[in-house]
């Protein structure tokens, strides 16, 4: 059962890295250049986010708990690491916790209003990376738990 439930996790957190990398990397540099991009980078962003930020977020939790939970250790211990694995497992949940906020704040606040002004279209952009290399972060912390902490 812990194998089923580690792999949708790493599911999840694929679709949710890849979807950031893709955005990044390959549709954003599209859109930019299409007369009504302002429509198709809000459109794209609310079903990525529906799927992204509502549905695999909450999910990559649950799943986070249920391996935690799976591999002996009590989500109690992130309140007070006694191991190097349950510091680093803490550090990554911290980072999980401030990417969900980034992505709510992105996807639900700035996202709407990013085509309002240059100003917020930047911030918003600043936002979308940085949420993408705390993803690359979590990503790094978790393979260093998979080789002992």
């Amino acid at each position: 059962m812990k194998e089923l439930i580690l792999t949708i996790h790493i599911i999840i957190a694929s679709f949710w890295i890849g979807g950031m990398l893709f955005m990044v990397l390959v549709l954003s540099p599209y859109i930019r250049k299409l007369p009504e991009s302002v429509k198709a980078y809000q459109e794209v962003g609310r079903r990525y986010s529906r799927l992204g930020t509502v549905i695999g977020l909450p999910l990559l939790l649950i799943t986070g708990i249920l391996n935690m939970k799976s591999f002996g250790f009590s989500p109690i211990e992130l309140l007070k690491p006694s191991t190097v694995y349950t510091q680093t497992l803490q550090i990554k949940f911290f980072f999980f916790l401030l990417t969900s906020i980034l992505a709510v704040f992105h996807d639900f606040y700035l996202g709407e209003r990013s085509h309002r002004s240059e100003r917020i279209k930047k911030i918003t952009r600043a936002v979308g990376v940085a949420n993408l290399v705390i993803g690359i972060v979590i990503i790094y912390l978790a393979t260093k738990l998979r080789f002992g902490g």
